[in-house]
């Protein structure tokens, strides 16, 4: 291990720098420090965790866990570099620190609220206008392809709505703001779209479908859900630049100003909570999990585990609570596509995860900590199986589908060689969860001779996709 670093205020531990075969432990079921590490590890036992720490996208711990010999083991065993506090944060502190950054952010919507003057009102439609439809009408996002007319035509109408009512200009104005800094902090060009615009239309585009696959929803639910997801996100235009563009993990107080984005969405939303609409209210939710106690379960409700409620006004109180209930199928939709986005996108501060990854991961956040409503997820992996691996889809043959066919085929290397460059394989039965498996067809390209019969699990497929 690389020499251990501090700062004024972290110890930093960089597991990374051991080989994959050296641990901090001489036995690591009983936890029992090698000698020259135990002077290093022993004296952290019970501190705080500094910053969220995360191996790949899974998050192992978030901050101001305590330190424990078992978390330690994971570390080990991962090789996963982690922060610890060298004196520990109280909640009041946290708290105290949260509520500053809280009030900066309060100020900085008055002014950009401020700064919209009627006169200028057309040209900021205008503009985010534009730069909707520029992203509507762009055929390089595949996922745009397939229902591309019947989504865009919902979108279209959720953009003219936000784009010509004025009750709806905070919204318009913070998404061109974010368009202008996505411009200048990645250097885009005039006809490219930064992270976050691709962002909510991936994320309106997934829902959309979903709620199709779904099939309950009403034309008019359609357009409200089509309203919701394009402002959803809005509240980011307010985030400090520069822990949203941050091109690492955020720190705690990093995180939960971040969190705060749900609140500012819905304040913009609502012209400053003056047009107190389902719509508006509804994009504030969509961080909502079915477990409400999670740390990462907040909203403008009272009943997730982190509430921005306090802030809305006594009128908003009183209409929020009379719909809330009404908004469930859309949060609920738009949490799983949000999240099914953001997962398996690269941002400034990972790379992309697979479909299969992806996947994986909301399964398993689901089983252990009941993030999604399940019926919707389940519909949701339909959807997915049925557009990445349906019926007919050809593929070649890789190691891993070598390892799906008879043992007597594969005598040796020649053989295995000759199959992959002569044999190609077909999908003749789909599946629809991530247990089953997917019937296919092996054969010989050069006579059309079927040569076997092979049952294959999804992720060998699913694990080398990515959503582009």
């Amino acid at each position: 291990m690389t020499q251990t670093t501090q700062n004024e205020h972290t110890l930093f531990f960089p597991l990374k720098g051991l080989s994959r075969d050296e641990s901090i432990f001489s036995n690591k079921a009983k936890g029992v420090f090698r000698k020259k590490y135990e002077p290093i590890f022993k004296p952290i036992i019970n501190k705080q965790l500094a910053v969220n720490t995360y191996y790949q996208n899974d998050l192992i711990a978030p901050a101001n866990t305590l330190i424990s010999i078992d978390l330690l083991k994971i570390f080990d065993e991962f090789k996963i570099n982690f922060r610890v506090n060298i004196k520990s944060i109280t909640h009041e502190q946290r708290d105290h620190a949260f509520d500053a950054a809280l009030s900066q952010l309060i100020t900085r919507k008055k002014k950009f609220l401020d700064s919209i003057q009627p006169a200028d009102i057309p040209k900021i439609q205008d503009s985010a206008k534009a730069f909707i439809m520029a992203t509507l009408n762009n055929k390089n996002i595949p996922l745009f392809q397939d229902h591309y007319a019947e989504v865009k035509g919902y979108l279209e109408f959720a953009s003219d709505v936000i784009t010509s009512d004025e009750k709806y200009i905070g919204i318009a104005a913070a998404l061109k703001e974010v368009v202008e800094n996505e411009k200048k902090e990645f250097h885009l060009g005039e006809d490219e779209t930064g992270e976050t615009i691709i962002h909510i239309f991936k994320t309106a585009w997934l829902s959309l479908i979903l709620a199709k696959e779904l099939g309950f929803l009403s034309q008019k639910d359609y357009k409200t859900l089509s309203i919701i997801c394009i402002g959803h996100d809005g509240g980011k235009a307010l985030m400090p630049r520069e822990i949203i563009y941050k091109k690492s993990r955020l720190t705690q107080l990093e995180s939960d100003i971040m969190k705060s984005h749900v609140l500012f969405s819905y304040i913009l939303a609502s012209n400053n909570q003056q047009n107190l609409d389902f719509e508006s209210f509804a994009m504030a939710l969509h961080h909502i999990k079915e477990n409400k106690r999670l740390a990462d379960s907040y909203s403008i409700a009272n009943d997730t585990a982190i509430s921005f409620y306090e802030y809305l006004t006594d009128d908003a109180k009183v209409k929020f609570d009379q719909v809330y209930q009404y908004t469930k199928p859309f949060y609920r939709m738009i949490s799983i596509a949000d999240s099914f986005e953001a997962i398996s996108a690269e941002r400034v501060y990972k790379k992309a995860s697979t479909i299969g990854k992806t996947l994986e991961i909301m399964r398993k956040i689901n089983t252990e900590q009941e993030y999604f409503f399940e019926p919707y997820l389940e519909a949701f992996f339909r959807f997915i199986l049925k557009k990445f691996l349906p019926r007919n889809l050809k593929f070649n043959i890789t190691d891993e589908i070598l390892e799906t066919m008879p043992s007597s085929e594969l005598a040796d290397d020649h053989r295995k060689n000759e199959i992959q460059q002569k044999y190609q394989g077909v999908i003749v039965q789909p599946c629809k969860s991530l247990d089953d498996h997917l019937q296919c067809l092996i054969y010989d390209t050069t006579n059309r001779q079927i040569e076997h019969r092979v049952s294959i699990p999804p992720l060998v497929f699913l694990d080398h996709m990515y959503i582009k």
